[in-house]
């Protein structure tokens, strides 16, 4: 399915869920009349003692991934475990934590939420029904969008595209906030929560493991041309600077494998190619479609970005989004 595609399975969410609503419940007072078939298996990374993440090997949701396109991730500490993202429906979750038991018998003590896209939240449903106890943290924002037509949403976009395939999942809430600048301690270990301004949305937390020098992105940044519709060039930028800075050896996604400190790097160029060049561009009076040739053609943009996922399909969209962050910053 290529990228129209796939906006269009998006936002043609009411038609096309005509007659699931028997198969999914959204909210917890659906009832489960129906669950899909178990995800399965895919093996955790191991990035340090402490850090672990599970790759997913494709950029979209599709019927044959279960709707697994993100990178769940992990921390064991002395005091249990702290899930970092949970994918994209309650078979996931299950399939996290069915991996975290490979790794460890401690207890899951934590799930952060780096924002509210929602292969990132749905799977929160299956923690929770592990342990009702559970602390899920997440900013406010996150919440008041996931409550506010976000949940909806997503679970919508997330069960067409996998062909009902997150049946049984039921949007569940973070239930304790997070405003980025705090440090948690679980035991032997210190996490660090940073919120550095609108980036690939305006509250996306980023998490820092002090002691084995690892940060986990979420979406801020990535090798995937995938959504900056809720986010901002400028704002990533200046994430990326500052991502840059905490000094971290390895940065862990929400898409694509590990990296040093080159995916900030990588992360910053693109913006800045798209963004610069569209504020140029603008003033010289072209339209989003005629900077599109001009921008593609630069070598960074050739050489490094036409490799990515998305690529061809999105990188209009990302240019007329710049265009509109550039008029924004006019004013």
């Amino acid at each position: 399915m290529n990228r129209r595609d796939l906006l269009k399975s998006a936002f043609g969410l009411s038609a096309g869920l005509v007659g699931m609503s028997a198969l999914k419940p959204l909210y917890a007072s659906d009832g489960l009349a129906f669950k899909a078939d178990p995800m399965y298996d895919v093996p955790a990374t191991k990035v340090t003692d402490r850090c672990y993440y599970i790759l997913a090997q494709d950029p979209e949701p599709s019927p044959e991934n279960h709707a697994f396109f993100n990178n769940p991730g992990f921390i064991v500490t002395s005091e249990g475990v702290v899930v970092v993202d949970t994918g994209s429906s309650v078979q996931i979750g299950e399939m996290v934590l069915r991996q975290i038991k490979k790794v460890t018998d401690k207890p899951v003590v934590a799930v952060i939420n780096t924002h509210y896209h929602g292969d990132h939240f749905l799977g929160n449903h299956a923690f929770i029904e592990a342990n009702p106890k559970v602390e899920i943290l997440s900013h406010q924002a996150t919440i008041d969008n996931i409550k506010n037509g976000g949940g909806e949403f997503w679970h919508g976009f997330m069960q067409r595209n996998s062909n009902n395939g997150i049946s049984g999942t039921v949007v569940t809430l973070p239930n304790k906030v997070l405003n980025g600048g705090e440090t948690l301690k679980f035991g032997d270990t210190t996490v660090k929560i940073h919120q550095f301004g609108k980036a690939h949305t305006e509250c996306d937390l980023i998490v820092e493991v002090v002691e084995d020098k690892t940060i986990f992105l979420g979406d801020t940044a990535m090798r995937r041309v995938a959504n900056m519709a809720d986010g901002s060039f400028v704002g990533t930028i200046d994430t990326m600077k500052k991502a840059r800075d905490l000094g971290g050896k390895n940065y862990i996604l929400g898409h694509g494998p590990h990296d040093g400190v080159s995916i900030c790097d990588d992360m910053q160029a693109f913006c800045e190619n798209i963004y610069n060049s569209a504020a140029k561009y603008y003033d010289e009076g072209l339209s989003d479609f005629e900077m599109k040739p001009k921008i593609m053609a630069q070598p960074f943009m050739k050489d490094v970005a036409s490799s990515w996922p998305g690529y061809e399909s999105t990188v209009g969209k990302f240019i007329a989004v710049a265009v509109q962050e550039v008029e924004q910053n006019m004013f």
